[in-house]
């Protein structure tokens, strides 16, 4: 029980400002809005990206503009019609939000963030599970941005005796990220999944990518790559929201949120589940090793940015200690209630 009773952490002290993230919040809904005028009239119909189905119910659009629809077989919620590359491309590469979330994820680097804290030794854990098999391993991040993941992983390795047989790598679509590596030592690279897939096919030992799945038009066959670059054996580690997660649930994509919800063109394109993404896992030909919801910040976001109304269910959370607070979050970690997911797989 202890550890439940330690479970409250404070969005603003471990992740963001109040004001970075309601900056943050409307540069992105800016951003999107912007994207949507200029490229909306190239925008195409899709199947689900979950399960396949051709067959949807339109639910509210977001914030008066993209379409979000529910699947009819699997009741996923993804945007459709979904932006075009060019849109995508034209979003990554010259929207302002980016670059703002870009120098967020730059000032974790080396500062004991527990975000990457968490994350790292997580992953270290994995690597020492493959080293455990007798041979030295390559290590993959796709949407690696400037590295500042694969850099504190690299500190963790070489505290642990380990870097010397781990090899990291990174890819990142978007070129201008790459060129502002946080690390000299790393190797970095611009391209697609499936183009670097076309050159590294059975290749690596640990492809992990952290909060992408959701980003992407065809998730399915940026998975399929995935495992295409995977040895037999190897892990593929992610982490996606959980669109039914508490924070997700109380705050809905319409609502200011100061994080994206898990519906938020033109960057979060699919919402993904502890439900739907078993379906979609053994779709892209993995097998799963393990899934948990470890997210720290639910029940302190509800209380800081949702609004408070008499009909509301949520609005009794003001009256949580914050004992009270992190003991829910700690039943959210445990009954797959958080709002941040997380998987590996094998191949």
């Amino acid at each position: 029980m202890a550890s439940l009773r330690n479970g409250y952490v404070d969005f603003v002290k471990k992740n963001r400002s109040i004001e970075q993230a309601e900056r943050v919040f409307q540069q992105r809904l800016d951003d999107a809005k912007e994207i949507f005028a200029e490229f909306s009239d190239a925008f195409e119909m899709r199947p689900c990206p979950v399960c396949g189905h051709e067959g949807f119910t339109n639910l509210d659009s977001f914030h008066g503009t993209y379409g979000v629809a529910q699947c009819q077989q699997c009741t996923s919620q993804y945007v459709n019609p979904c932006p075009s590359l060019d849109a995508l491309a034209h979003y990554y590469n010259h929207c302002e939000c980016n670059a703002q979330l870009g120098e967020i994820f730059r000032s974790r680097v080396k500062a004991g963030s527990i975000i990457l804290t968490e994350r790292s030794a997580y992953v270290a854990g994995l690597i020492e599970e493959l080293l455990a098999r007798g041979k030295p391993i390559k290590v993959l991040e796709l949407g690696c941005s400037s590295g500042a993941f694969l850099s504190e992983l690299g500190d963790v390795l070489t505290s642990k005796g380990l870097a010397d047989r781990v090899e990291l790598s990174g890819v990142d679509i978007d070129a201008e990220a790459v060129k502002r590596s946080v690390d000299p030592e790393l190797s970095l690279h611009t391209d697609s999944a499936e183009g670097f897939a076309a050159n590294n096919r059975s290749t690596f030992d640990l492809v992990m990518h952290f909060e992408l799945l959701e980003h992407l038009i065809d998730p399915l066959s940026f998975m399929r790559a995935v495992c295409s670059m995977l040895n037999d054996g190897g892990y593929c580690h992610f982490h996606t929201p959980n669109a039914n997660g508490f924070d997700n649930s109380a705050l809905g994509y319409n609502d200011f949120r100061p994080l994206a919800h898990g519906i938020f063109p033109p960057m979060h394109l699919q919402a993904f589940t502890p439900q739907n993404i078993l379906h979609f896992i053994l779709r892209a030909d993995f097998k799963l090793l393990q899934l948990d919801t470890p997210g720290n910040f639910d029940v302190d976001i509800v209380k800081r940015f949702h609004e408070r109304t008499e009909s509301s269910e949520f609005s009794f959370i003001e009256e949580f200690s914050e004992e009270q607070l992190g003991v829910v979050q700690g039943w959210l970690k445990r009954l797959y209630g958080s709002s941040h997911m997380r998987c590996t797989v094998t191949k």
